[in-house]
């Protein structure tokens, strides 16, 4: 099954404008804005509006198990310290962790380094780097700045409606 025979780029799945929220905003502040927009991730931008990070889900569920991503390490190398390793100081109680986590601010806690997206990435390039990341959301950036966000949901979006368009 081919989407638009292999055409589709990020920019025509992606969420166009995302939603960001600064380096110096808390996690709290953070989680509010994913819960009330029901999204799964907050890009991270500087001061200029520049992409800094990544805020996700999953971030909420490093900091609940009481581990800090290191986001210098490959991605799956990453996922495998995150889940099964402990953190240089062990693990706190985790009424202790969620407490002190919610105004930790949001650039200690955002992934950095992470892959991300043009305007004109191939969609199978994009569920390639998906693949490759373990990540569930991807950047779109235009000369640094987020311009729209890729989930792996918009994948499965961009098949079903590549589907009807052969029906």
């Amino acid at each position: 099954m081919a989407l638009k025979s292999l055409g589709d780029k990020a920019g025509d799945i992606m969420s166009s404008p995302p939603v960001v929220i600064s380096k110096g905003a808390t996690l709290l502040d953070a989680a509010k804005v994913m819960v009330r927009r029901n999204i799964g991730c907050l890009p991270v931008v500087d001061d200029m509006g520049r992409f800094a990070g990544m805020i996700t889900e999953r971030t909420f569920q490093v900091e609940l198990a009481g581990v800090k991503p290191n986001s210098a390490l490959p991605p799956d190398r990453r996922v495998f310290e995150e889940l099964f390793i402990d953190g240089a100081d062990g693990l706190n109680p985790l009424q202790e962790r969620f407490l002190a986590g919610k105004s930790m601010p949001v650039e200690e806690a955002m992934l950095v380094n992470e892959p991300h997206l043009t305007r004109d990435t191939p969609v199978w390039q994009v569920a390639e780097v998906f693949l490759k990341s373990h990540l569930s959301h991807l950047t779109v950036l235009e000369d640094g700045k987020p311009v729209g966000v890729v989930a792996r949901h918009d994948l499965l979006r961009a098949y079903v409606n590549g589907a009807a368009d052969k029906d």
